[in-house]
């Protein structure tokens, strides 16, 4: 089971946070998403996703990945 963190800028609510979770909760290999607006930390979980692809499903929901911690 690989956990890696992203720092996300630009979430202010549930609905942003639904947004991303939506849109990396959709890239293979991802088995769990948790969301924190107030630091901007999205956490994934699973089996073998691919960083690069967890960046592209953040941009793809409007968002930008400021680093990855």
């Amino acid at each position: 089971m690989t956990e890696q963190r992203y720092h996300v800028v630009g979430m202010t609510c549930g609905r942003c946070a639904d947004k991303v979770g939506s849109k990396v909760g959709g890239v293979p290999g991802v088995d769990s998403v948790r969301i924190d607006i107030e630091t901007g930390a999205v956490t994934v979980t699973g089996e073998a996703f691919d960083g690069s692809k967890i960046c592209a499903a953040i941009a793809e929901a409007g968002f930008e990945v400021a680093a990855v911690l």
